[in-house]
């Protein structure tokens, strides 16, 4: 009987606060949206989305301009609903209703115009997957709204509604670039971000200085990179077969060049397509730089616009020159410019390679050092230290065990590079076994005191003390 009394009095104050919060047009109204929205509400928390669906739907038809949540949870509780229904006629009404949520939410709750968008188009392409064109245009619609707000999700979807249309003969290969470009650009827009977070947040935390919430910061980022760089891979697996040098010639051209020589966002994106290593017939690493466009757009762009890509560019232009001094300046350039940990760890291994042919060999294993540490997960840079301290033999130290015991931290870094990164395993290994031709043999250890598991510490420019081990 006490309970009784209690809900009785509890009900007033309900309808009160439903009434002054507008949740209905009368009071009734008010009252039961309020309470179905919390019978929804709790249900969605636990998960049970099906279960949620009446007390939605209700709020949504009644009161859904009171609280954005209902379109925000709207999807998933539709999508479910989608899931167990088996009559046609209403799985159509329940797809068409899912399609409305996400306009009304723009009507009701403008400021994610893009994102809501974007979530529209990848969820019609499932629905409707005979119809790309139309999660195309969509999607189009999103990407011209705020493109980085989109989801990895919702940039792959793009893309591949794209393909699908090339392969259907509706758009042709250079709107599929433009596609392609358009994408691109919005995951290194995140990734570059991301990519500096995570450097800085690891840095600390290697330091012991990271809070907490600095923790959580970095496995949230790290968790977001992973996300963009699997669309990354996906996108770069489905346009291999169309981004062959012969076909970028023909969008390319010497012509295109000469129209759009002033055009910046044009001259970038030709950097980049051309200066996109792929695998050729035979399994080797190429590029398309031998394009006589690549160099024209390298000079325009540094000269109107000098930024890290175009500092870039023409430091490959010098290199081709084989003019050391002005590339050593360009990619110095380059670096200095660039955000993104990762391009600029590329940048310091293209510096000590060039360091390595003007004989600056200390210089190129501080260029390899630093690219390591901004790329921990790439163990090229052990492969460049490795070949410097290799081409130091003979030339450090005062005796013929000295002077050969640079091969011994050659495999010691070699062995590093595989360590860190297993698919160099293969080269690292064929390395180490040229190296072990080099290391002084027992007899000539001996004669200078020096016997299997000693140490010894190498001089130089190189400075590593070395475990004497025979094999």
């Amino acid at each position: 009987m006490k309970r009784l009394v209690l809900l009785l009095a509890l009900l007033p104050s309900t309808a009160v606060f439903a009434q002054k919060g507008l949740w209905g047009a009368t009071e009734v109204d008010s009252v039961n949206c309020w309470q179905n929205y919390n019978i929804f509400g709790s249900n969605y928390n636990s998960k049970s989305y099906l279960e949620a669906y009446d007390a939605w739907s209700y709020v949504y038809k009644n009161c859904p301009q009171v609280k954005e949540n209902i379109f925000i949870f709207g999807p998933t509780i539709v999508r479910e609903k989608i899931k167990v229904t088996t009559d046609e006629n209403q799985k159509k009404a329940l797809i068409n209703q899912l399609m409305e949520v996400y306009d009304l939410r723009n009507k009701y709750f403008p400021g994610k115009e893009a994102f809501v968008l974007g979530s529209k188009a990848y969820d019609y392409i499932q629905f409707f997957p005979e119809d790309p064109k139309t999660a195309y245009d969509l999607f189009q619609q999103a990407m011209e709204n705020g493109a980085t707000d989109l989801t990895p999700q919702q940039l792959n979807g793009y893309f591949l509604a794209s393909i699908r249309l090339v392969k259907d003969k509706t758009i042709d290969v250079t709107q599929l670039f433009e596609v392609y470009n358009q994408v691109n650009e919005t995951l290194e827009f995140h990734t570059d971000r991301l990519n500096k977070s995570v450097t800085d947040l690891s840095v600390a935390r290697d330091s012991g200085t990271l809070d907490v919430k600095g923790e959580k910061e970095l496995a949230r980022n790290e968790k977001l990179l992973e996300g963009y760089d699997k669309v990354a891979g996906n996108i770069e697996n489905s346009i291999a077969p169309v981004l062959s040098c012969d076909r970028l010639k023909v969008i390319y051209s010497s012509e295109a060049f000469e129209a759009n020589k002033t055009n910046e966002v044009w001259l970038k994106r030709a950097l980049k397509l051309l200066a996109k290593e792929r695998l050729d017939d035979a399994g080797n690493t190429v590029d398309c730089t031998d394009n006589p466009v690549y160099f024209k757009s390298a000079e325009a762009l540094y000269a109107m616009d000098p930024d890290a890509q175009a500092a870039r560019s023409m430091g490959r232009l010098a290199v081709v020159n084989e003019k050391w001094p002005e590339a050593t300046k360009f990619f110095t350039d380059a670096i200095a410019l660039e955000v993104d940990p990762r391009k600029k760890s590329a940048d310091y291994m293209r510096l000590a390679s060039i360091q390595q042919k003007l004989g600056q060999l200390a210089s190129a294993k501080q260029s390899a050092l630093k690219a390591a540490n901004l790329n921990k997960e790439d163990g090229r840079p052990y492969l460049i230290i490795a070949s410097l301290y290799a081409s130091a033999a003979g030339t450090c130290g005062e005796n013929v065990f000295e002077k050969n015991a640079v091969y011994w931290a050659a495999i010691d870094f070699a062995s590093k590079a595989k360590s860190v990164d297993a698919g160099l395993t293969k080269q690292a290994d064929a390395l180490i076994a040229n190296f072990k031709k080099g290391i002084p043999d027992k007899s000539i250890a001996f004669q200078f005191s020096k016997k299997d598991g000693d140490r010894y510490t190498i001089g130089c420019w190189i400075n590593e003390t070395i475990t004497v081990r025979f094999y």
